[in-house]
């Protein structure tokens, strides 16, 4: 854990002993007092009026002019809030674990469990061109907007946070004025639904960044759970945790309000809303492969059934709602590889309208993987759920040319053109880092319908090793600090779910690790959970056997998504 050179001004002024702890002093929390931390103070120094004028205050100017000054290491404030103040702390008196859940959590699971998927009647997935609802910058807008003043003190924190931080983390690369996500905070004040889910996404990967250790040791089986365990013990992170689990819940249900009166012109918020579900559950360290991801999906599915009935509004923000479905399309592709090929179904039928909206956003996504190549996986998940036919008998011979087919069409598809295409774009950079990841992409695609549909082996001998050399080889071309080195997780579980040498399962695992130590992800420990499964079953077979632990996994009930 961090420590600080000087006390708390806390303790400083009442003249006792710090603990010096990171980013709050322990013994305020432990007293019920608001820490004030070891940086600059910060204080308003404008008000605002209830006709949004600002309005100059002489006390707080003097307040601001007289605050303790001194050296931090720790990241600028949002404006208005105490330097790098986490949430007001108050001493928690009972733990939130119960038998292995929070009280609130418990309430969570039990997510809509008898409604049907309806539409809302809310506004349109616009933001409205009024002076104080101006995208956001680089940094965060502050939140002195009016259309943020009636919010508490801690929801306000976690917007920016949102704005700061996970905005970051949620496209291919952050840029400024460049970052559809940011969109959304303007939209939260007429819509409940989407403030509560953005606060509580943005409280949990607040809790996950706030862990008081800094190494995981590398022989736990569980290093999620291990987490999970200190956060619990911990009352900052436990606070952020609470906050998270309490904003969902409220989410939850204003979710079902809305859901119960579906209208056209509010289906992008619903969307939108969904969508921060799943990333709630991925980001989670306690998902544990429950399956929530999966109903949120399947609801976001129904929404984008009807969106893509719909021509495409002049006013709404097409790049906000076109990255927004591009993630759902990309969580049901990648979700049905390991959780199964229904959800592949599901989504099949509105391919060819998505592809196009795909092709849009596909400098701004997240994965950085062609969709051409998200296009014939999702083409193999099909196929994996439509065949069940034992490997021994010759039905297998057709649908085994359709799976050689899609691996010809993956090794055939030109990546070096696709990233001049991509290049020749206004403000693309990081064409390299592009080109590997996409390779990795394509391999890991090829080792997925190998295991998929595993009797083409009878047909065609394939060299797994090389499609495992060829993702390795590709992803250690790129640095930690690559901002597409978040984006590798899916072909590192592939090719360490193949691979029996324990160098390579070495490597992957600190790759994962060092995954996690710069995204803070909960969905990272799920990779590694179904990695240590896999190579349970490879090590427990002969050397010379090609286990399918693909299907093995789902035999073991795993379901979970990597992305």
């Amino acid at each position: 854990m961090q420590s600080n050179g000087k006390p708390c001004h806390n303790c400083r002024r009442r003249r006792l002993r710090c603990d010096r702890s990171w980013p709050t002093c322990h013994k305020c929390a432990a007293s019920g007092q608001e820490c004030l931390g070891y940086g600059k103070i910060f204080t308003w120094t404008q008000g605002i009026d209830g006709n949004g004028v600002i309005q100059s205050s002489q006390a707080d100017r003097r307040a601001n002019a007289s605050a303790t000054s001194s050296t931090s290491t720790t990241p600028n404030p949002p404006h208005g809030f105490v330097a790098f103040q986490p949430p007001t702390l108050a001493p928690v008196q009972q733990s939130p674990k119960h038998n292995g859940q929070s009280p609130v959590q418990t309430q969570i699971q039990k997510f809509l469990p008898s409604r049907p998927l309806p539409v809302d009647r809310t506004p349109p997935l616009t933001p409205k061109p009024t002076p104080t609802s101006r995208p956001m910058t680089g940094t965060s807008m502050a939140l002195t907007d009016p259309l943020f003043q009636d919010l508490d003190r801690d929801s306000r924190y976690y917007l920016s946070h949102f704005a700061d931080r996970v905005c970051q983390d949620l496209v291919a690369r952050d840029q400024p004025n460049n970052n559809p996500f940011r969109e959304l905070l303007p939209l939260t004040k007429q819509h409940p639904v989407l403030l509560q889910i953005l606060i509580a996404t943005s409280a949990l990967h607040w809790s996950n960044i706030f862990r008081p250790v800094t190494d995981i040791p590398s022989e736990l089986t569980d290093p999620g759970g291990y987490l999970a365990q200190l956060r619990s013990t911990d009352l900052v992170s436990r606070k952020a945790l609470i906050d998270a689990l309490t904003a969902k819940q409220r989410a939850m249900g204003h979710l079902r309000e809305v859901l119960d009166t579906l209208d056209p012109a509010g289906n992008e918020v619903v969307l939108a809303s969904l969508h921060f579900f799943i990333k709630f559950d991925l980001m989670d360290l306690e998902e544990s492969g429950n399956g929530g991801w999966r109903t949120h999906l399947e609801g976001a599915s129904s929404i984008m059934a009807l969106l893509s009935k719909d021509p495409m509004s002049a006013s709404s923000s097409r790049m906000l709602r076109d990255t927004v479905i591009a993630d759902c399309f990309i969580y049901h592709i990648l979700g049905s590889t390991i959780s199964g090929g229904s959800l592949a179904t599901r989504i099949a039928r509105y391919a060819l309208e998505i592809l196009p909206i795909m092709k849009r956003v596909e400098v701004i996504t997240y994965l950085s993987c062609p969709p051409e190549i998200l296009q014939i996986i999702l083409q193999a998940s099909q196929l994996s759920y439509n065949e069940s036919v034992p490997a021994t008998t010759d039905w297998n011979l057709p649908a085994a040319g359709e799976a050689f087919s899609l691996i010809d069409q993956l090794l055939e598809f030109d990546i070096n053109a696709w990233a001049a295409a991509l290049e020749a774009l206004p403000n693309v950079a990081d064409i390299e880092s592009r080109v590997h990841i996409a390779s990795a992409h394509r391999s890991a695609a090829c080792l997925y319908i190998i295991q998929a549909l595993p009797f083409i082996r009878s047909v065609r001998s394939v060299d797994a090793n090389f499609l495992v050399e060829d993702i390795l080889s590709h992803l250690a071309e790129m640095p930690e600090d690559d901002p597409y080195f978040k984006a590798t997780s899916w072909p590192l579980l592939f090719a360490g779910a193949e691979t029996r040498d324990p160098e390579k399962r070495t490597w992957i695992l600190k790759r994962l690790m060092s995954i996690w130590s710069r995204f803070r992800w909960g969905y990272i420990f799920t990779a590694i959970e179904m990695l240590k499964a896999t190579w349970h079953l490879q090590d427990a077979s002969p050397q010379s056997e090609n286990v399918n632990w693909l299907r093995d996994l789902k035999g073991l009930g795993f379901n979970m998504l990597v992305v």
